[in-house]
């Protein structure tokens, strides 16, 4: 093309692409103006600072106008979730609020109950000295109120009839060889359930009037022993409770060592005590049996048989 013969005026156009605010795209076109003669020299400094400046405008509205549409989405997605955390640090709060009464009363529930356990520990160990202190007088009363009592063992049953305590009272005469008939206040055989054919005898309990008579049965049946009625061996103990009784039994082995030390007098007291007096006068008290065994292996040179 000769771009020397056209008279026209010549028009350049320079295409700018931009975004608009929707996110469309826009084209706009600037348009460049050749001098007013037409002729084809180059643009003047002002024209091109002129179409410069409009792209420059054209360029910054847009970027602002993007800006405030994005500054506007940015504050209300902020205002949303500012309102959306303000609502749920309001629901902690409450929630931490609720929590932190319900420790409160939770802690002082717990420090009332910690009070009430050291006051009821304290009752329970004052109450189990009282019940021990109290079973300790129960056992010794029932002791006393035995103190005259004597257990005829051995006795086939129904020979005691039908009057008990004459019957008993003439047997112990006999059988021990007593100067008087012993004065009986009562003689029973115990209350269990009757045995049986072939089964051993239920044991005969006997309250002596006085205590002095029942001392001198017990010496007399021990040196007379064994005691026989006929064909049967008859035993004669002291009537103990149970408690005692089941003390007394354990030192059974002590005893039995004793018995083979020439020299040495012992006896078992009242609950249960053993005394052993050495040949050189000394005494020697045990309440506990393994401390009597260990004494008497030790100290005398008895052992048990294996």
């Amino acid at each position: 093309m000769d771009n020397k013969n056209q008279k026209a005026t010549r028009q350049r156009r320079t295409t700018v692409d931009a975004s608009s605010g929707s996110g469309a795209p826009r084209r706009e076109e600037v348009q460049l103006e050749e001098d007013e003669h037409g002729s084809d020299a180059p643009l003047s400094e002002a024209t091109f600072t002129r179409a410069l400046q409009g792209l420059k405008q054209d360029i910054c509205g847009t970027f602002d106008s993007k800006m405030d549409t994005l500054t506007l989405t940015l504050r209300s997605e902020i205002l949303s979730v500012k309102a959306e955390l303000k609502a749920n640090v309001n629901s902690i709060q409450t929630l931490v609020e609720t929590q932190g009464a319900t420790i409160k009363d939770l802690e002082v529930s717990a420090t009332s109950c910690s009070d009430e356990l050291t006051s009821l520990q304290a009752s329970v160990c004052d109450l189990a000295e009282e019940v021990k202190q109290l079973q300790s007088k129960c056992e010794d009363l029932e002791g006393r109120s035995r103190r005259n009592n004597i257990r005829l063992i051995g006795l086939a049953e129904g020979l005691e009839l039908p009057n008990t305590r004459e019957f008993i009272s003439q047997l112990l005469r006999d059988l021990l060889r007593l100067e008087e008939v012993p004065l009986l206040d009562r003689a029973h055989r115990s209350s269990r359930e009757k045995p049986k054919e072939g089964a051993p005898p239920r044991p005969i309990i006997i309250r002596v009037h006085y205590f002095h008579m029942k001392e001198q049965i017990l010496r007399r049946a021990g040196a007379a022993a064994p005691l026989l009625y006929q064909g049967r061996k008859i035993f004669i103990f002291p009537d103990f409770t149970s408690a005692v009784a089941k003390k007394r039994s354990q030192f059974v082995n002590a005893k039995r060592l004793l018995h083979s030390c020439p020299g040495i007098k012992f006896g078992l007291f009242y609950p249960a005590e053993l005394r052993i007096t050495l040949p050189d006068g000394a005494v020697r008290r045990f309440s506990d049996p393994k401390a009597a065994t260990d004494f008497i292996s030790k100290t005398l040179g008895v052992r048990a048989a294996d």
